[in-house]
């Protein structure tokens, strides 16, 4: 029998199968270009669209603990925290055992005990002592693995306010401890912390007193304590290496420190500074901006709250506030919002810079 072939089967014939169906070494590299170029403008987008869904995430952990805030104070008339205000510290250098947020955590929750309860003595725990100038020591018992179970009372027992979902109930490593040593790892802590979706602690600091100066003022026997005091934020603000971003909130991390940790602001220098610059992180914006001149510190103590507590994540730079956000950057930072002028024209609405995520709370 004789074949025909046609001009196509001949201009093919003896070519290998395989070999016809290949792409080209430069069909290759077109595609693999094409492919880098796709990946290259997708993955700043896909960054940013997980950083949105983190915030969201943390904003509505933060609603739910301060939900949680709410139902407390109709409860018993006063927002949480079992360990008084006035025993937390000096709100400087005198860090205590336990930070704010975590003494919210279990007025909420439960896991302590106050030598008033009649199990005090049988009650697994550790047992902890505060101290303040002029009063008795204050003692408690704390108990993260009962935590969950619910306060106690006055002998009540009530059901827990807060029930925190995952991950962002979990200890935050690198906290500093009295006495100045940082721990090293998570799970080193003693108390479980709320934690955002960076897995950094969130802070949470409630008003101490309804009338005096926003934040302290002076010293002596003329000082004014304040409404609110630092003291809690210490073992967060004073890490050197928080939560699983590691992250340095010191001064000595010259560019990208927390200004919570400022040596200057508003005239003022060192605790002075810092409780200045919590205060305007905080007041109300009706008593407006400064004006550049030596009653911008006066109109930060005279101002009003925006809120009676306040839930601040750190954001996706894992810093409080860093001095390389608002009318700072990375080499030029600025640890004084209190000034105001070219420094910070915004007065208290500074805050809206920073990509910390602020909630307030209260009425």
């Amino acid at each position: 029998m004789t074949t025909i072939q046609t001009p196509a089967t001949a201009a093919t014939a003896g070519i290998p199968r395989q070999a016809r169906r290949a792409f080209t070494l430069v069909e290759l590299l077109v595609v693999i270009g094409i492919i880098a170029l796709l990946v290259g403008l997708l993955l700043p987008a896909l960054g940013k669209v997980i950083e949105r869904a983190r915030a969201t995430t943390t904003t509505g952990t933060m609603q739910e603990f301060a939900k949680a805030c709410d139902a407390y104070f109709q409860e018993f008339g006063e927002y949480p925290g079992v360990v008084p205000e006035n025993y937390m510290g000096n709100g400087d250098s005198d860090v205590p055992a336990i930070s704010s947020t975590e003494n919210a955590l279990l007025s909420l929750m439960g896991g302590y005990r106050l030598p008033s309860d009649s199990d005090y003595a049988s009650y697994p725990g550790t047992e902890l002592t505060f101290t303040a100038a002029n009063q008795p020591d204050f003692r408690i018992k704390v108990n993260g693995d009962r935590m969950g179970e619910g306060p106690t009372r006055n002998g009540r027992k009530y059901d827990a306010f807060y029930a925190p979902k995952g991950r962002e109930f979990s200890k935050a490593g690198g906290q500093m401890q009295p006495g100045g040593a940082a721990m090293d790892t998570a799970g080193a802590g003693l108390l479980p912390d709320l934690v955002d979706a960076w897995g950094q602690p969130i802070i949470f600091v409630r008003q101490a007193r309804g009338i005096g100066a926003l934040v302290a003022r002076g010293t002596g026997a003329n000082a004014d304590p304040g409404q609110f005091t630092r003291a809690g934020m210490l073992p967060y603000t004073l890490s050197t290496g928080l939560g699983d971003m590691n992250v340095d909130q010191t001064s000595a991390n010259a560019t990208k420190y927390s200004i919570l940790n400022t040596g200057a602001a508003g005239g003022q220098s060192g605790k002075a500074a810092r409780d200045l610059t919590l205060g305007q992180l905080i007041r109300h914006p009706a008593m407006g901006v400064q004006g550049g001149n030596a009653g911008d510190a006066d109109r930060v103590w005279a101002g009003t709250p925006r809120g009676r507590y306040f839930l601040i994540s750190a954001g996706a730079d894992g810093i409080y506030c860093s001095a390389a956000q608002g009318y700072g950057t990375s080499t030029a930072p600025r640890g004084d919002i209190v000034t105001g002028g070219t420094n910070n024209p915004d007065g208290p609405n500074v805050a809206q810079r920073f990509d910390d995520v602020i909630i307030s709370g209260g009425s």
